[in-house]
């Protein structure tokens, strides 16, 4: 069970957060750690690590980018935790599952780092991939922070004139980061992982108070790629899915939306192997093959 820390905001920059707030990230980042080993990684999957425009990255089954195809993986985290270490063993499961090369994207963590920090490594690993590999077909994945990034990139590539994903897969995105969607309070006594309390905070903290040029949920899109939404039942972030899909199913026909009943945020992560878990693996696998 993930347990959540309570945060409060003092400042708008890494050199004016409190010592007990900083204290409060460490800890919680090192527990974040250990969630990458609560089953065991695929041995059969190559990792090997990288760096790709100043970034730290990961492969896994780099081999496999002959089928001139390639996954971005953006973890979530909160803008605040989550290094490969932690997301090693499902990505080895999923790179098995989708016969697929991923790539890890490390970018730097808030509030030491804040907004537009992730977005722009975000941005120019992209761009780098794009540039080595200019007719491969590159879809993204992004898990709770880790969609809002994705979301943020399809923004940015079309304002520098860049071709966009090809697709993009959400898992329990966090894209609105005002929090002021109504599951906040309906998901609110089923939801043991996150909070409006907990999400705010670090929002605040990612976006140095700058939360209207930060907020995924304000782009307006007249275009957007094909995009699969996942969301369990019984997560506060419930309705950023259900916005997200509302406003982007009448520019994009292939714009794909499922509920999984009785999951919380992130269940992929938590449970590999169950049966939530294997099906949403397999839908991930239908929707990244088809036309």
């Amino acid at each position: 069970m993930l347990i959540i820390i309570q945060l409060t905001h003092t400042a708008t920059n890494a050199q004016t957060i409190a010592d007990s707030t900083m204290q409060k990230i460490y800890g919680f980042r090192a527990f974040y750690e250990t969630l990458g080993k609560e089953y065991p990684e695929d041995s059969t999957v190559n990792i090997n690590e990288s760096t790709i425009a100043g970034v730290k990255t990961y492969w896994l089954n780099e081999s496999l980018i002959n089928q001139k195809e390639i996954i971005v993986y953006l973890h979530g985290g909160v803008y605040t935790y989550g290094t490969f270490t932690a997301y090693k063993a499902m990505l080895t499961h999923l790179s098995k599952s989708l016969n697929k090369a991923i790539l890890y994207i490390e970018y730097s963590l808030s509030p030491e780092h804040p907004f537009p920090t992730a977005n722009n490594e975000v941005l120019a690993v992209y761009r780098e991939l794009k540039k080595k590999y200019p007719n491969y077909k590159i879809s993204v994945i992004g898990d709770s922070a880790g969609g809002g990034l994705a979301i943020s990139l399809v923004n940015d590539v079309q304002k520098a004139g860049i071709e966009a994903p090809s697709k993009l897969v959400l898992i329990s995105p966090w894209i609105d980061l005002k929090g002021d969607n109504e599951s906040y309070i309906t998901k609110k006594e089923v939801d043991p992982i996150l909070s409006k309390e907990f999400l705010y905070s670090h929002a605040l903290m990612y976006a140095s108070n700058n939360i209207a040029q930060a907020d995924p949920s304000e782009i307006k899109f007249t275009k957007f790629p094909p995009v699969f939404l996942l969301v369990g039942t019984d997560e506060v972030l419930n309705d950023d899915s259900k916005n997200l899909y509302r406003s982007i199913k009448p520019i994009q026909a292939k714009a794909k939306f499922k509920e999984f009943e009785g999951q919380k945020h992130v269940w992929v992560f938590s449970h590999i192997d169950t049966p939530a878990s294997v099906e949403a693996i397999g839908d991930i696998k239908e929707f990244i093959s088809a036309n």
